[in-house]
């Protein structure tokens, strides 16, 4: 994970609302802007506290040269953080390797079934890797605890 520290310009905020009859409305927040002169986006399914102006800590990875994602932030100057999120795609990572592993049991022989299975553990594996990767992110924004002093 990288760090990112800087303050905020051409901010552009954005918001999508989606719906299905299952689960309800869900939101998702996105923010783009600069930092210093690098290009950052953050996207988290809460409501994204910046402006113009703030100083930001960032903790994520370089999409490319041109646009760092940030996974974790932290608002120097309105005392506000945030992050990807994890615990849903935690937990849904649980359901597809336990889906997978159900699979591979009870349909072993047939090829469709063998291609699913992998097809779930393998999407497991990967949401898994970004939750801890943003768990990782939120950790690197956490100050480091204070040293007691010897006397």
């Amino acid at each position: 994970m990288e760090q990112l520290r800087g303050i905020v310009s051409d901010l552009r905020h954005g918001k999508t609302v989606m719906y299905k009859k299952e689960t309800g409305t869900s939101t998702l927040h996105a923010a783009v802007f600069r930092l210093g002169e690098q290009q950052c986006k953050i996207v988290a399914n809460h409501p994204i506290v910046i402006n113009d102006g703030d100083e930001m800590i960032l903790s994520g990875a370089y999409r490319s040269d041109k646009l760092f994602i940030a996974l974790a932030h932290r608002n120097v100057t309105r005392r506000a953080e945030g992050h990807e999120g994890w615990a849903t795609r935690l937990a849904l990572t649980v359901v597809l390797v336990a889906a997978g592993i159900w699979l591979s049991t009870e349909l072993l022989g047939g090829g469709y079934a063998l291609v699913l299975c992998a097809a779930l553990l393998g999407s497991g594996v990967l949401m898994s890797w970004r939750s801890v990767q943003v768990i990782l992110s939120i950790l690197a924004l956490r100050p480091a605890p204070a040293k007691k002093k010897k006397k």
